[in-house]
């Protein structure tokens, strides 16, 4: 019988337009961390934050061993390089899983949250974002997409999201705060599904 196993791979926006919301990105960011490592059953977690570069800060880390995100590692600046942050973190989950495939029933919950548009990415383009999101979708894969107005929403849609998995979310403190709580009880259903 397989082991069950779930991932929850976070795609943070850390650009030069999150700065007023920078606060409410880590504070949110760290209540759904401390919420989930509550709950039973086993749980990894990938959080990669992008601006023009992406930084992995953990990689398929076991839930209860993620350390609170500081403001030291969330520091705003450069541009949207959100391409390339979805193709870098696809292909080294996909290279994690890969060797413990036959051993785990996977399940990943992707959720990426960014308040600019596409800017600044050069290894990835759109088409090959679609493909790589269709993938994953097909293996089943959960990818949910935040953004703050429909342009955004739009382009999620046209890089293969699943419409009914977008959310246009308010440029608030609040939308912030809101938007982690759905991803949470996303990822909350997943692993006890």
């Amino acid at each position: 019988m397989k082991k069950k196993a779930t991932e929850m791979v976070c795609i943070l926006d850390r650009s030069g337009s999150m700065y007023r919301k920078r606060k409410d990105t880590i504070g949110s960011f760290n209540q759904m961390l401390e919420r989930q490592k509550k709950e039973s059953g086993e749980a990894y977690i990938t959080t990669a934050l992008f601006s023009d570069q992406c930084e992995v800060l953990y990689s398929h880390t076991p839930v209860r061993e993620v350390k609170e995100l500081k403001e030291r590692e969330y520091y705003i600046g450069g541009n949207t390089a959100l391409f390339d942050a979805i193709g870098k973190v696809f292909n080294q989950t996909d290279s994690l899983l890969e060797g413990r495939e036959g051993d785990y029933e996977e399940k990943v919950l992707v959720f990426i949250i960014t308040d600019g548009m596409e800017n600044a990415s050069v290894q990835y383009g759109a088409q090959q974002i679609k493909e790589l999101i269709e993938e994953r979708q097909k293996k089943g894969w959960v990818i949910l997409f935040f953004g703050t107005d429909m342009e955004m929403i739009k382009l999620a849609e046209d890089t293969g999201i699943r419409k009914e998995n977008t959310t246009c979310y308010p440029d608030t403190a609040e939308g912030i705060r809101e938007s982690f709580l759905m991803a949470g009880s996303c990822f909350s259903k997943l692993r006890k599904s």
